[in-house]
């Protein structure tokens, strides 16, 4: 019983350990890359964030927009998963002046 209970405890412990937390910048994009798009957010600092081919890119309304709507200058806002602000995916790019 008692090794059952350490089993469960490590398992919750590991499944924790993965978690991601949310994030949500928003700014202007400073620099494109074909995997990563930097944004100079309000907070002053510049944040890379991964990306990939099939992070969907919207307008205002969430309608999907192509990638190459992207430019440098452009205000967005970033939905993004990671551990901390320097570990972060891009699950949704926002572009708010369109």
């Amino acid at each position: 019983m008692r090794s059952w209970l350490l089993a469960v405890a490590v398992a919750a412990a590991v499944a924790t350990a993965g978690a991601h937390e949310k994030f949500k910048i928003v700014g202007k994009v400073a620099g494109l890359k074909k995997d990563e798009i930097a944004v100079k957010a309000i907070d002053g600092a510049t944040y890379e964030i991964d990306m990939h081919a099939d992070t969907p890119v919207t307008d205002k309304q969430h309608k999907r927009i192509g990638h190459d709507e992207l430019k440098v200058g452009a205000n967005v806002v970033i939905l993004a998963l990671g551990h901390d602000m320097f570990d972060l995916e891009a699950y949704e790019i926002q572009l708010v002046d369109r």
